[in-house]
């Protein structure tokens, strides 16, 4: 196996556990949103999607990041 192999791997490897994690905080979010609906509470709502399209921003330039790299591996 290569040494860019497996800097790929690692990377990606490393990159889906962050996609991971924002799943799981953007579950949370959800969830607080909510819970803040059901006691009438406006404001908790708006900041949780604010939240989650940041999260997906993130989310999308690690996608571009991959592909990116990906890229120029096979260039290379």
């Amino acid at each position: 196996m290569s040494r860019k192999h497996t800097q790929g791997t690692t990377l990606f490897t490393a990159l889906l556990a962050l996609v991971g994690v924002d799943l799981v905080v953007q579950l949370w979010l959800l969830s607080a949103s909510v819970d803040a609906v059901l006691r009438h509470n406006g404001r908790i709502p708006l900041l949780a999607a604010i939240g989650s399209v940041l999260l997906f921003l993130v989310n999308g330039g690690l996608l571009l990041y991959v592909f990116r790299f990906d890229r120029r591996m096979r260039n290379e």
